[in-house]
């Protein structure tokens, strides 16, 4: 068995790979691959057996807010292994594998989503996320013009990268966006039904749904640091997804969304749903002094506390 980097001229095999083992489809894989600017097939970790690709992680390439700044993050995905190679941990030394990539690579920490034994033991430890959900009813005439994103307009697209840079800053495990092609391949790829809200011609806010029969998750929000200052976007917040009930010609919506945004720990009913698992790679990257991972995570230096019980969010949109 040869543990090893990909090499470019095996993509077409990976792809055939993680297609047999999951049920995404190949598109899926394909695009985030091809959409991703930061892709680096030395990120992609296999167990070759005879020529044959029968295990596989992939490290994404990527950098996340952490009390206001930006520091590197390998994403852990794409875990994957042929039925019949099971149970030989080869996934266990692909995962440390995966770590020497990292630390070779100057990353200083690594998250993946999942809650699987194999992870804490190599080193993951979970922080949950909290969700809220309640009803938002339907309502045409807000403050602001509520329409569709326009991701072929330069400056738009640009607007709303900046605006997301200031606001992503407030939480911790945002992802950082600093790449235009990473909004206009992958983010529309993964949030089409993107919506602006604008006033005056300023653009102040945008949000990203996707809908289930009666419920409505929201994928990702921003608010302008003046929108913002409305009780943390809550005003903003409401007649966005307000207006975008309406505009789907639904009375009203159940409304799924990340709790720490929008004063969303208020909300009727709160859940712990589904979580994100770190590992410190390089502790001193680290700025700040922590008693453990999930406390790390949770909370803001006092500059950036804002009141909120939690300060930990993933979006969707990023999902890996």
């Amino acid at each position: 068995m040869e543990f090893r980097a990909l090499y470019p001229e095996e993509l077409e095999a990976w792809l055939d790979h993680v297609t047999t083992v999951f049920t995404g489809g190949r598109q899926y894989f394909s695009n985030h691959w091809h959409n991703d600017p930061w892709r680096d097939s030395e990120g992609i970790r296999v167990a070759v057996d005879d020529g044959t690709i029968v295990s596989t992680v992939r490290v994404f390439i990527r950098k996340m807010f952490l009390h206001g700044e930006p520091i590197t993050v390998g994403g852990i995905g794409e875990v994957s292994t042929r039925p019949e190679y099971r149970r030989r941990g080869l996934a266990t030394q692909l995962l440390k594998d995966s770590i020497q990539f990292m630390e070779s690579h100057d990353i200083a920490v690594s998250s993946l989503h999942g809650s699987q034994r194999i992870y804490s033991i190599e080193g993951w430890e979970r922080v949950p996320r909290y969700y809220a959900r309640q009803p938002f009813a339907a309502r045409k005439r807000v403050e602001w013009e509520i329409r569709p994103i326009n991701f072929d307009d330069e400056t738009e697209m640009k607007r709303i990268a900046a605006l997301y840079d200031r606001y992503a800053r407030k939480f911790n495990g945002t992802f950082v966006r600093d790449d235009m092609a990473y909004w206009t391949a992958w983010v529309r790829t993964e949030s089409p039904n993107a919506w602006v809200a604008e006033r005056d011609g300023n653009i102040e806010g945008y949000v990203s749904v996707t809908r289930r029969e009666d419920e409505l998750t929201v994928k990702e929000f921003v608010a302008s640091e003046t929108a913002f200052a409305q009780k943390r976007g809550v005003q903003l917040f409401e007649s966005m997804l307000s207006n975008v009930i309406a505009q789907m010609d639904s009375e009203s919506l159940e409304v799924i969304y990340p709790a720490p945004i929008a004063d969303g720990f208020n909300a009727p009913k709160i859940d712990e749903h589904g979580s994100t698992m770190y590992h410190i790679i390089q502790p001193t990257a680290l700025s700040n002094s922590y008693d453990s991972i999930p406390s790390l995570l949770h909370n803001q230096p006092q500059s950036l506390a804002q009141g909120i019980r939690s300060h930990h969010i993933f979006w969707y949109t990023d999902g890996y």
